[in-house]
């Protein structure tokens, strides 16, 4: 799992955390996103925490298989 972190601009001591949850059925990115107010280390914590906590979720399998058109990528042909 991935998560990021990053300064809201104009806002000393507020910062937006993300973490990456995977794809959706139809293929889009899926993000989780706070935001947290403290200092950069305690940030960084809560993003680790965010993300053990999105790895400890069972993946759920995919509902359809998907057709191949002109937008499939060479992710979503290995996955499959």
């Amino acid at each position: 799992m991935a998560g990021s972190l990053r300064q809201v601009p104009g806002r000393s001591g507020t910062w937006e955390l993300r973490v990456y949850l995977g794809r959706d059925a139809e293929g889009r990115v899926r993000h989780r996103s706070a935001r947290f107010h403290g200092s950069r280390r305690q940030a960084e914590r809560e993003l680790a925490r965010m993300v053990a906590e999105q790895e400890a979720r069972p993946v759920p399998p995919m509902e359809e298989p998907r057709e191949w058109v002109s937008s499939t990528t060479v992710n979503d042909a290995i996955e499959a």
